[in-house]
């Protein structure tokens, strides 16, 4: 297991290793010193030593003292005082000193012997007693660097103090600064800019760098916001995917097609699903896609997919792009109509001007044989086939109606006249097959519309409801006064549609018929708004509506 080494401040950093060295400084000083000193001590001792030994070997050279060796130890007891003296006899006996045992601790620092006599004189050292002594005599000293000693750490403290303080300071400043780079330059820097000194520059390095973090920081925040602010407001969704795969960046677009979990294509798959197929595949064109609703709503989508790659080329995200482009689909899908249309309307002129002359003629020539006939089977007949060629031409109007492109001419139109218009133009043909018509209108109405263009709606309207009843049924048409404005209403007892082919008769291109067509596009005109209710077997009721377009008279 690896130790951890203990963490220690500048301070600390500064002032151990000036202590230590002021310490080691202090204790080689009293060393050097003490030894000094102590081999100087020995060796005074040592030269006592051998000066007493001389004076000991000239007395024993006197004839007085050979022959009375007594005599001389008595002098010796007498005169010297000290203890470091020893004299053994020849054997061995102490005659002068201590005692045995202490002589035996002690260090010989000169020794001599006595042939005639066989006396054995040495003069030994205690060194205990020497350093004991040396102390005693050094204590001055050694207080004197033991204060030193306290001065040199108190010194060392003010000087760490003094050298860290402003680096501690800066360095606090800066972990300050690194959690709220937006704060102005603390008020600690100000009393070190002025100084000469490296805590000077260092003070105004760090003002100059606090400004330039200020500076980059706005731009990086701006550019920041900028950018967040162009892709959560980009028309299309955006979704941004990490290296393993998973979203970190969803605008508000992308996650409102995302949350749309009840759109499913024909495989059953979301939007999300299909990304992630998107992702897994690593597609770099996606196919476009189709999602259905449960309410028969469609959307469609189309994809595209960026890789996202650091400045060396390496690959560390990707970027998907969801483009609702439902609208654009059904603009096309219009305008195809419309193309189709305007071509249908051109050929229809093309046909109506071909045939209208003809069934003129036939008109005419049926109408002046129903004059000849007699009998009432014939008349008849002849009646019929004036209404067909009527209804021929009503088709032909129709077509007409496609190529025809002048503007409205809005007038004040009644309701209560147009409807009784209505009502007898269709009676007959309503009781020939079944049908019980009903032409009402609520009180007196009007319109501010093209009378032409509103008749047309409404006879179209009628057709494709009688079309829708070839065994007979109910069909009324209702003009009332709404709190939205002036409504219109037809409503038949006919088949029916389904819910899917209600959505596409209303919303799909060209799928309306040629009559319904034609309704939206002059509804269009005079500022109509349709809406139409069906169910299967049950009918199917259409409603038009012109907010504020007209009202009682």
């Amino acid at each position: 297991m690896k130790l951890r080494r203990p963490r220690m401040d500048i301070e600390n950093k500064i002032l151990i290793p000036f202590v230590c060295i002021s310490l080691a400084i202090v204790v080689c000083f009293c060393a050097i010193l003490y030894f000094t000193e102590y081999r100087m001590k020995v060796a005074g001792e040592r030269q006592n030593a051998h000066t007493l030994l001389g004076y000991i070997q000239s007395d024993l050279e006197l004839e007085d003292y050979r022959k009375n060796p007594e005599k001389l130890l008595e002098k010796y007891r007498s005169h010297y005082s000290g203890d470091s003296l020893f004299i053994y006899d020849g054997d061995g006996n102490l005659l002068l000193g201590q005692s045995a045992a202490a002589a035996e601790e002690m260090e010989v620092l000169a020794q001599i012997t006595d042939p005639q006599l066989g006396w054995q004189i040495s003069y030994r050292m205690d060194r205990g007693a020497v350093q004991a002594q040396f102390i005693e005599e050094q204590k001055y000293m050694i207080l004197a660097a033991v204060a030193m000693l306290v001065v040199i750490v108190q010194a060392s403290v003010l000087i760490a103090h003094n050298i860290s303080d402003p680096i501690r300071r800066l360095s606090e400043i800066c972990q300050n600064v690194s959690g709220n780079p937006g704060q102005e330059d603390p008020e600690e820097v100000e009393e070190y800019l002025g100084k000469s000194d490296e805590v000077g520059q260092l003070a105004r390095a760090f003002a100059r760098m606090m400004e330039n973090i200020r500076t980059y920081t706005g731009e990086l925040i701006r550019v920041k916001t900028l950018n967040e602010s162009i892709v959560e407001n980009l028309p299309f969704g955006v979704v941004a995917y990490d290296q393993g795969g998973q979203p970190f960046c969803v605008n508000a677009s992308a996650a409102a097609m995302l949350g749309r979990q009840e759109e499913r294509d024909e495989q059953g798959r979301t939007l999300e699903m299909l990304l992630e197929e998107i992702m897994s595949r690593e597609d770099v064109l996606p196919d476009p896609a189709r999602l259905t609703a449960p309410t028969g709503k469609i959307r469609d989508y189309e994809f595209g997919v960026w890789q996202l790659r650091e400045p060396d080329g390496a690959r560390w995200g990707v970027l998907c792009t969801i483009d609702d482009v439902t609208y654009k689909k059904r603009m096309e899908e219009r305008s195809s109509e419309e193309e189709k249309l305007a071509y249908t309307g051109k050929l229809a002129a093309d046909v109506a001007h071909e045939i209208r002359n003809p069934l003129a003629g036939i008109r005419a020539g049926i109408q002046v044989v129903s004059r000849k006939v007699t009998q009432e089977r014939d008349q008849k007949l002849c009646e019929g086939m004036v209404r067909e060629v009527d209804r021929v031409n009503l088709l032909i109007e129709n077509l007409l109606n496609l190529s025809r492109r002048r503007e409205s001419q809005k007038t004040t139109v009644s309701l209560n006249a147009l409807f009784d218009e209505l009502q007898l133009l269709y009676f007959k043909v309503a009781e020939n097959k079944g049908i019980a018509f009903h032409a009402q209108v609520e009180g007196s109405l009007w319109l501010y519309a093209d009378e032409g263009e509103l008749r047309q709606v409404l006879i179209n309207l009628i057709n494709n409801a009688v079309k829708a009843m070839p065994d007979g049924g109910s069909l009324e048409i209702r003009g009332e006064k709404g709190t939205d404005g002036v409504r219109l209403t037809v409503a038949d007892t006919g088949v029916g549609m389904e819910p899917e082919k209600l959505e596409q008769v209303l919303h799909g291109p060209g799928t309306g018929g040629l009559g319904l067509s034609i309704v939206r596009r002059l509804l269009g005109a005079n500022g109509g708004q349709l809406t139409m209710e069906s169910r299967p077997g049950q009918g199917t009721r259409v409603q038009i509506t012109f907010p504020g377009k007209g009202g009682e008279a």
